[in-house]
């Protein structure tokens, strides 16, 4: 089953599977029993080397491009075997129901992927995010609603938009209800890693939903960053954050943006800026769905200096500075 791929501007690296959740849904997730398994696949682009050896230009004899594809340290060669596009990082897969086992007609499909550092506290609390997610997820599903779609209706815009019904579908079975998620990785310094997770659910509604979510982690202490783990002066950075986004927002968003929506989703607060990617530059500003632009606007991203949020007191040494 195909996933929907979202491309992001503001994502340092690649997105490795692809698609996203609501930050009201999945407020209160809590680690969880669901399953994560590593994720044996070759990275999407990766080179497969399956050609007879090409001659090497310098003295004749075959090249096996043993430079190029053999990993540095057993780090990176368990990061290659398990599809990770990142040295050092190891892709894992927590999926739902496992492979080989019979499938709920009414539960979840679930496949969420994230990434491992070697961290111990890191990885660890990654873990138990994602896995808070799903669990979130399957708890929140109302089977018994009256006004859950049926199968048999066969509507597009009642179906998850990467997962059209089966024309032949029993009439009385519901829709699949369904999770993915997909992150890209950012490293602002040696010190600091940041996590932006795309995940998109279909839950019964008429369309799906897409939260774009972050983790940051200093990878000295182990520590998850919150936004106010980030400035020494968080009021100030939401101020300086709030008038830098209405300005890089405004003339971008021209004709087709709605200034009380504009206002109120760039507006002080913590809750409009709780999802920040850390970046070499400085962070990249990811606005949800609908909180600063119609959805046909696509998702909103602003980057912004390092220098814009000294006033801010931004924890320098996060960004190896």
């Amino acid at each position: 089953m195909a996933a929907l791929l979202f491309v992001t501007a503001c994502a340092v690296t690649g997105s490795s599977l692809a698609t996203a959740a609501t930050p009201r849904l999945f407020a209160a997730a809590t680690p969880g029993a669901a399953t994560a398994i590593p994720q044996p696949s070759r990275p999407e682009g990766a080179a497969h080397h399956n050609h007879a050896p090409e001659a090497n230009a310098a003295d004749g004899k075959p090249d096996t491009g043993a430079a190029e594809t053999l990993p540095a340290t057993p780090e990176d060669a368990a990061a290659q075997l398990s599809g990770s596009q990142w040295p050092g990082v190891i892709n894992h897969l927590l999926q739902m129901p496992l492979p080989g086992t019979p499938a709920d007609p009414q539960g979840a499909d679930i496949h969420i992927d994230y990434p491992s550092f070697g961290v111990p506290a890191v990885d660890a609390d990654i873990r138990a995010w994602v896995s808070g997610i799903a669990n979130a997820f399957a708890a929140h599903l109302d089977l018994s609603r009256p006004d859950l779609p049926e199968a048999g209706l066969a509507e597009a815009d009642l179906m998850p938009l990467h997962a059209p019904m089966e024309a032949d579908a029993p009439a009385n079975q519901h829709p699949t209800f369904e999770l993915w998620g997909s992150y890209s990785i950012s490293r602002p310094s040696d010190a600091a890693v940041s996590i932006t997770f795309e995940i998109w659910n279909y839950a019964g509604a008429p369309q799906g939903n897409l939260d774009i979510l972050t983790l940051n982690y200093s990878l000295i202490t182990g520590q998850r960053l919150a936004f106010m783990d980030l400035f020494e002066k968080p009021e100030t950075a939401l101020a300086l954050m709030s008038e830098w986004s209405r300005k890089e927002l405004a003339p971008r968003l021209g004709a087709s943006v709605r200034q009380r929506m504009l206002d109120d989703g760039t507006a002080p607060l913590v809750e409009n800026f709780s999802s920040l990617t850390l970046t070499p530059q400085g962070i990249c500003i990811n606005f949800q769905p609908y909180q600063v632009a119609p959805w046909a606007a696509g998702v909103q991203k602003v980057e912004m200096p390092l220098e814009a949020l000294l006033p801010a007191g931004p924890l320098l040494a996060l960004w190896g500075r």
